[in-house]
């Protein structure tokens, strides 16, 4: 009998995994031409901006519109960051492969004048369409959903939860 993990491939989920990684090690260093590696050429990135309103960078040069100013001064910006992801979910999407992980952030920023100061961190969820690019994988739509954005009275994730769910103030 087989199950939905059996339709992908060890050698993909490891690939995904390694990605995943490489996604994390590229926007914690501050290297931009690896993160930007991470997504297909006309990839697509929904991540929540400063004010928590949502936002959309389609292909490369988005993404690098979107996020190189602040990842090149990734190492002054914080001494501790760190993406770490949890718990994946793989499933097929015709060829493509969809990944749902829970997502937390920390960071070490006590030099900081503003909001977060001292240690903070952030959790949420990274929704990813993963697409096949040669015998690799890459990032073809990525959706970042951030709660403690939300639970600050920033950003949309709590709109997706019902009253009384966790990650919602009623």
């Amino acid at each position: 009998m087989s199950s939905a993990f059996d339709d992908i491939s060890m050698s993909d989920r490891l690939r995904i995994a390694d990605r995943m990684a490489r996604y994390s090690w590229a926007l914690d260093s501050g290297d931009l031409p690896a993160y930007l590696d991470c997504f297909t050429e006309d990839g697509v990135l929904r991540h929540p901006l400063r004010d928590g309103s949502p936002g959309v960078f389609s292909g490369r040069a988005g993404i690098e519109a979107f996020i190189g100013g602040s990842i090149s001064q990734r190492a002054t910006q914080s001494y501790g960051h760190q993406h770490q992801f949890n718990a994946p979910l793989l499933s097929c999407e015709g060829d493509d492969i969809r990944v749902a992980a829970y997502c937390m952030i920390f960071r070490h920023e006590f030099h900081r004048q503003y909001w977060p100061r001292s240690a903070s961190w952030r959790m949420g969820t990274w929704h990813a369409l993963m697409r096949r690019t040669g015998a690799d994988w890459r990032i073809a739509d990525l959706d970042v959903r951030m709660w403690t954005d939300t639970a600050l009275g920033a950003g949309t994730a709590l709109v997706d939860r019902g009253p009384g769910m966790p990650g919602t103030r009623d």
